[in-house]
């Protein structure tokens, strides 16, 4: 998969489930408080967008151009995790998604929910693109 469409989609993905997680949380603000009017400023869906693509362009790091280094997998992924929840907390304080550490708390657990949703869809896309190119390969070498 090239990077443009790994942005494009990731993008997709995280907004999508940024404004689902916000919607929870408006559902979850009505039961516990009663409220049940959700008020949100006119820059709450561009900065959705924008939180998006900043975690989407920080998935770059973990793919790599020179697999010859020796890079630990693991630390890579942790990397990801932390500069993700960075930017997800960056955003939420600088667009007010939360104003105190409750809310921070609720936004935090739906950042975790959201991330383990992309990572998987993102892993099935991989393995799809492959399939499809081990099926063309498969093809040219019938042919031949």
């Amino acid at each position: 998969m090239n990077k443009v469409k790994l942005i494009y989609n990731q993008t997709l993905m995280i907004s999508t489930g940024i404004l689902f997680a916000m919607g929870i949380r408006a559902v979850v603000i009505y039961f516990l408080k009663g409220e049940y009017m959700v008020n949100w400023q006119w820059y709450i869906p561009i900065s959705i967008i924008i939180a998006g693509f900043l975690c989407a362009l920080a998935s770059l790091i973990l793919y790599r151009e020179d697999d010859n280094k020796k890079v630990n997998e693991y630390a890579t992924k942790g990397i990801h995790f932390v500069l993700v929840c960075g930017i997800v907390s960056l955003c939420g304080y600088i667009f007010r998604w939360y104003t105190n550490l409750r809310e921070y708390l609720f936004i935090a657990l739906l950042y975790v929910i959201i991330y383990v949703c992309v990572w998987v869809y993102s892993i099935w896309m991989f393995k799809n693109d492959e399939k499809i190119i081990n099926k063309a390969i498969d093809e040219i070498r019938d042919e031949d």
